[in-house]
């Protein structure tokens, strides 16, 4: 994988907005920008991959939770400017609302921390004010899909 610091050209990317019985499925960054806040599990298009390929392959890595791609709800540019005022991150991003067809998480990553929270109780260290403003936007929809799921088996 390339180096996506400092790029020399803007990155696609896609992002989860996973719901379940219990909330929004949030990770942990494991690395910049946001490294160490709560963000949608996500992260960049593999050649040859769809975004809903790449949105599924992600959830299940960052997460080990199984989901179904919704629809697409969001387009975003994430870009961080540096103190010398050089572009150190630029990604295109996609953001997609998708159904948890499992509850457990079993992230691959070592140090991997994931979690559900209500859409009225996001942790106060979120990776970007974007991602609060996201899940608030999609309030109803998402407290309207965790009450369609409750009595589904996951």
């Amino acid at each position: 994988m390339e180096n996506r610091r400092y790029p020399t050209h803007p990155y696609p990317g896609v992002g989860a907005i996973v719901v379940g019985r219990k909330g929004v499925l949030l990770a942990r960054r494991d690395k910049d920008p946001g490294k160490g806040l709560w963000s949608f599990p996500g992260g960049g298009i593999e050649l040859g991959e769809t975004q809903e390929e790449a949105v599924i392959r992600e959830v299940r890595e960052e997460t080990g939770v199984d989901c179904e791609v919704l629809s697409l709800v969001s387009t975003a540019d994430l870009i961080t400017i540096d103190s010398s005022g050089a572009i150190e991150f630029h990604y295109l991003l996609n953001h997609y609302l998708a159904r948890a067809l499992s509850e457990d998480t079993r992230p691959e990553l070592p140090d991997g921390e994931v979690g559900w929270f209500h859409p009225d109780s996001l942790p106060p260290d979120m990776a970007n004010a974007r991602i609060t403003a996201l899940i608030h936007s999609l309030r109803e929809d998402i407290l309207r899909l965790m009450e369609a799921i409750d009595g589904v088996d996951i």
